[in-house]
């Protein structure tokens, strides 16, 4: 192979990457009556964890992540708060909010919000599944932003687990994906409404305190009273 041919094949492979997952579609119709129904203001309006990572267009694990959730349904809106901390120490929050689309009769669409979101959140529910689209105008370590486009997938695999896998698009090129498992830690829905930096503030109440500096040795009290006598 020519040097010239070499270094056409080096450039075309992300793109052949990059349209070999785009090509994998995933339809709503696979879900139908397979696992617990996916309502979101029942999963996510309660406390959860979560461990995700982030795969390269070629494979490669780029980063991974550890997050807290805490979320709550006031019948109407669903509010929930997100911390994320990276492998590298980098920590960023994200807040929610998702009500059901009044244009939808059938109750299966969602719309919302986030903080960090260039646009609307849409999202609708398919049996076990929740598809999410989003765009995200994203901070990293350095403190620069970047907007990427997810294809989210939620599907509830148990009452109490559900995994994500999401298509992650730059400039309508897609560059990775996304791979999450949530976990609830809390039965039943939380009502009511959680306020940004919610999950963060909880977590630093829960969070283990250190143990007081060790003083003095405790004095025998028993060998206090059978000392001899001052002269």
């Amino acid at each position: 192979m020519t040097m010239q041919n070499r270094r056409r094949l080096l450039l075309a492979l992300p793109a052949l990457a990059a349209a070999s997952l785009s090509g994998c579609g995933t339809s709503p119709e696979a879900f139908g009556g397979k696992g617990p129904p996916f309502r979101p203001e029942e999963f996510f309006a309660g406390r959860l964890r979560s461990s995700g990572l982030f795969v390269t267009r070629l494979g490669g694990i780029e980063s991974w992540f550890t997050a807290r959730l805490v979320g709550a349904w006031d019948g109407t809106t669903l509010t929930f708060d997100e911390v994320f901390r990276y492998e590298d120490g980098f920590e960023d929050r994200r807040f929610w909010k998702l009500r059901r689309d009044p244009a939808d009769a059938a109750g299966a669409a969602w719309l919302g919000e986030a903080t960090d979101a260039t646009g609307p959140v849409r999202g609708r529910v398919a049996g076990n599944a929740f598809h999410l689209e989003h765009e995200l105008d994203m901070r990293n370590l350095s403190g620069s932003r970047r907007r990427l486009a997810f294809d989210q997938w939620f599907v509830r695999t148990a009452e109490d687990l559900a995994l994500s896998r999401a298509a992650v698009s730059w400039h309508g090129v897609q560059v990775g994906v996304a791979q999450v498992a949530f976990q609830r830690l809390s039965t039943g829905v939380t009502e009511g409404a959680v306020t940004p930096g919610q999950a963060a503030r909880e977590e630093m109440q829960n969070a283990p305190r250190p143990a007081p500096p060790a003083g003095p040795p405790a004095r025998d009290p028993g060998r206090l009273m059978n000392l001899p006598p001052r002269r």
